[in-house]
């Protein structure tokens, strides 16, 4: 018996997600709770994200370990404090049982005693968690460095994600009239695409609503910045988009898989920096069309050459799209889960 605590829903026990365990054939149970981690700016997570999901942790370990039956051989958990109630309510119960923690980000602080602090206390805590499952085959040997004590425990999951509506795919449009789409605030380089754009006058809009990774932005009339564009408004700049511009400026974590694996889906045209992490997830010219980090002139080339040249934004789409299908549906994200799943 496996449990799975989910955050996007209070009742996840027919999303699309549960729907794929059921169809593997995997015992399982899901516990959800709606916890909101999206704020506009960072104290609003510290004062009210973080502590929604400490109690969202402690309910879990309430539920899943004390009140649940059958009792479970494993918990798939989603945060850091979710694990470390759980590696506690382990302790405690004296219960023989596998925690796995998915999707886990490491990002270093400009603080040097604060970095120590954040690397001992997760040093510690994946010592004691079974198994750690990451988006990008770099960040393995990376924290297999970084935390010795965990070293072994991690394990790659491509990143997947359930898009509605994806098998009836938007009509297509075309890069040379349709506004270009970026999206996303974590390791982007807004600066650079908005250089880009300013010079080239082409149309861009940017769904981002982090005032920090905008910063430096340059204004200009046919960029248009979306702050405050969630759910079925960014699906319809998606559908309307005539190609997504994912530009990063951090090569060392997982950074923009989200929005190139939502692109892939809707079958956008993608131009994406190249880091380490997206080497997992795209080709150059079979999926995508990849730049070198912190170039203008790599970046401007590739959005000229899709607005001249619709065939091949279309032979991309239709690679892309296979890929998502193969590789970061939502089944096949399930699938690849339960088969890093540690075994007794």
């Amino acid at each position: 018996m496996i449990h799975f605590f989910l955050t996007f829903s209070d009742d996840a026990s027919d999303s699309p997600f549960a729907r794929a365990l059921r169809d593997l054939g995997v015992e399982h149970r899901i516990f959800s709770g709606k916890v909101l981690l999206r704020y506009r700016h960072r104290i609003w997570l510290l004062l009210l994200g973080l502590p929604r999901l400490a109690w969202f942790a402690a309910r879990s370990v309430w539920r899943s370990l004390l009140l649940a039956r059958p009792r479970p051989d494993a918990v798939v958990v989603g945060s850091h404090l979710e694990a470390l109630a759980f590696v506690m309510g382990r302790a405690v119960l004296r219960r023989r049982l596998r925690i796995v923690l998915l999707g886990f980000i490491f990002t270093r602080r400009k603080s040097a005693w604060l970095d120590r602090l954040r690397i001992a206390y997760f040093g510690w805590l994946f010592s004691k968690v079974d198994m750690v499952l990451c988006h990008s085959t770099l960040e393995i040997a990376r924290y297999d460095e970084l935390f010795p004590r965990a070293r072994g425990r991690f394990r790659f999951v491509p990143y997947g994600l359930h898009i509605h509506g994806y098998d009836e795919p938007a009509d297509f449009q075309n890069p040379a009239t349709a506004p270009a789409l970026s999206a996303g605030r974590s390791g982007r380089d807004y600066k650079l695409l908005c250089d880009v754009f300013s010079r080239a006058g082409y149309p861009l809009r940017i769904v981002c609503d982090s005032e920090a990774a905008l910063a430096g932005c340059a204004h200009a009339p046919n960029i248009e910045v979306l702050r405050h564009c969630y759910d079925t408004d960014y699906s319809r700049e998606l559908r309307n988009a005539g190609m997504v511009v994912v530009p990063l400026a951090v090569d060392d974590i997982s950074a923009g898989q989200m929005v190139l694996v939502q692109a892939m889906a809707y079958r956008k045209p993608l131009i994406v920096t190249r880091t380490p992490t997206v080497n997992d997830y795209l080709k150059h010219e079979v999926s995508a069309l990849l730049v070198e980090p912190g170039s203008p002139e790599g970046m401007r080339n590739a959005i000229d050459r899709l607005r001249a040249d619709p065939d091949l934004a279309r032979r991309l789409t239709v690679r892309s799209a296979e890929a998502f299908e193969q590789r970061h549906s939502m089944q096949a994200f399930v699938e690849n889960i339960v088969a890093a799943l540690p075994r007794r």
